[in-house]
């Protein structure tokens, strides 16, 4: 849930850049801005929504059997999430992770009742404010009389303006411009469009850019309401004048109903605004922003959602409490590593002790009876072989075609002395014999892998490029401590290098054959 939700925010903010180009191309070319906003605020909304979840079927002129039936278009994404803004989800353990999206669900839930809440009473606080207004007539229009408030446009269903009663007695220019500027708001009905931005700000109230972009939208709707009124045909002069005079005389608050007066420096940017003279390349740069604002937002619907491996088809597959029973237990790894199985909804938790590229529990869901689907992991899979019986033999675990893991199945009386030698291993704090002449054999950055596992051998392979690139960063050795042993039961030595230090972890089996290593600075 949480990298989801910061994953409606990167797209946010992402669309929040494209219509900030495309409202500077609006306004270079003095078009209208405020459907910028409008549909920034929608799609903000609705492309993290649509595209996690949605898929686009295919003519049957398009398929056969041997392709799909329709475009997922999740997997139509080609842009990962920055992996720092996941940490926080993938490193929580499945249990503490559905806690927090539970907790986070109903923050999110109450957030959104609060806000209706607010804005209901804020509604009904209005109504009962516009029982003391009294009725007028001002320029021809049928208008409210406050004392403290206006000029604004008020209500959603029957909108009528409202003007302070200080408005009567100024020169009669002044009342047209300020009637001519609230009558355009009626008429392009902004009281009902920013009533729909305060729908969708409330379905998520937790979204600060949202906010932001909202904050845009109304001054977008004021800034277009000013070019109306002038293309009405009012003097730009009087018009800008009486601006100022209803800027000078703040009335009371009365929410976000589109009013005349603001803020004095946004004020004074409109006034501004409105004398700016067309530059010579208004055409070119307008459509350089658009095409700006166009990549942009392509960029945003390009983001892939976070847990792409969770959305599996397969994965909808429902097992009974007994099919899953069946595969719980224990999994030796090593003499200080197991793995061990237990049941979470309509899937199964995976806990790895004495590995370090496994810290934390994984949850996996059905893809049939026997494979299960690793969450966020698109490319990994764990299947258990069964005996005639039906129970669980052995878990092999299959990440981008290749067995990384087959481990047999063993009792609780194997599970607790696995689990007893890891814990006396952290305890006495003893490398492993053999580990300095290992750790220096790992040092010395051998091509082949004599004296390491065939599974370390082969991985070494994969990354020697990446590697050598590392290791030349760091530069020569200069010494190494051993400073204990880690909670994953392996050694770690700290290395001093000429660039820098760096941390590296050992595991030996009963052989002295280093079958892991694990480094980083």
């Amino acid at each position: 849930m949480i990298a989801w939700m910061m994953y409606v925010v990167l797209v946010t903010l992402t669309l929040s850049a494209a219509a900030l180009a495309a409202e500077r191309a609006a306004k270079v070319r003095r078009a209208t801005t405020r459907w910028v906003w409008v549909a920034a605020l929608a799609g903000s909304l609705v492309l993290p929504t649509v595209i996690p979840t949605a898929s686009i079927p295919l003519p049957a002129a398009l398929t056969s059997r041997a392709t799909s039936t329709s475009i997922v278009l999740r997997d139509a994404t080609s842009i990962p999430m920055p992996l720092a803004l996941l940490d926080f989800e993938i490193t929580q353990p499945y249990a503490t992770s559905a806690r927090i999206d539970t907790l986070v669900r109903d923050m999110w839930l109450a957030a959104s009742v609060l806000m209706s809440l607010v804005l209901l009473l804020g509604a009904t606080l209005l109504h009962r404010r516009k029982r003391g207004w009294r009725q007028g007539q001002l320029c021809g229009e049928r208008v409210l009389v406050a004392p403290d408030a206006g000029p604004a446009v008020v209500g959603l269903v029957r909108s009528r303006i409202v003007v302070p009663v200080w408005l009567l007695q100024a020169g009669e220019e002044q009342q047209q411009c300020t009637i001519a500027h609230e009558r355009s708001h009626l008429h392009a009905r902004d009281p009902q469009l920013v009533a729909l931005a305060l729908l969708l700000l409330a379905l998520m109230p937790w979204n600060a850019p949202l906010w932001w972009q909202f904050r845009r939208l109304r001054r977008a709707i004021e800034v277009d309401c000013d070019a109306r009124v002038l293309r009405s045909g009012r003097d730009i002069g009087a018009y800008c004048e009486t601006l100022i005079q209803v800027g000078q005389r703040q009335s009371h608050h009365i929410g976000v109903v589109p009013a005349m007066s603001d803020s004095a420096s946004f004020l004074e940017w409109r006034i501004r605004h409105m004398l700016r003279k067309p530059k010579k390349w208004a055409r070119a740069s307008a459509a350089a922003l658009i095409c700006v604002s166009l990549g942009i937002a392509a960029f945003a619907a390009q983001v892939t959602p976070p847990g792409a491996g969770q959305q599996n088809a397969g994965a909808t597959v429902v097992l009974s409490d007994v099919t899953l029973d069946r595969y719980t237990g224990f999994y030796q790894i090593s003499p200080i590593s197991l793995i061990t199985v237990t049941r979470a909804g309509n899937g199964l938790t995976v806990s790895i002790s004495g590995q370090i590229a496994a810290p934390q529990p994984l949850h996996i869901v059905p893809l049939d009876k026997t494979r299960f689907a690793i969450e966020g992991m698109s490319t990994a899979t764990v299947h258990f072989i069964t005996d005639a019986h039906g129970n669980a033999s052995r878990l092999i675990a299959t990440q981008n075609g290749r067995d990384v893991l087959d481990q047999p199945r063993v009792d609780e009386a194997a599970a607790d002395r696995i689990n007893a030698a890891l814990a006396a291993r952290i305890k006495a704090q003893k490398p492993f014999p053999g580990s300095e002449q290992a750790l220096r054999l790992l040092l010395s950055d051998p091509v082949s892998g004599a004296g390491m596992s065939d599974d370390l051998a082969r991985i070494r392979t994969e990354q020697r490029a990446s590697r050598e690139k590392y290791l030349a960063d760091l530069g020569q050795v200069e010494s190494y401590t051993f400073i204990g042993v880690s909670k994953f039961g392996s050694d770690t030595y700290l290395v001093k290098r000429q660039h820098g230090t760096e941390t590296v972890l050992l595991v030996l089996d009963d052989k002295g054959t280093l079958v892991s290593a694990f480094r980083h600075r």
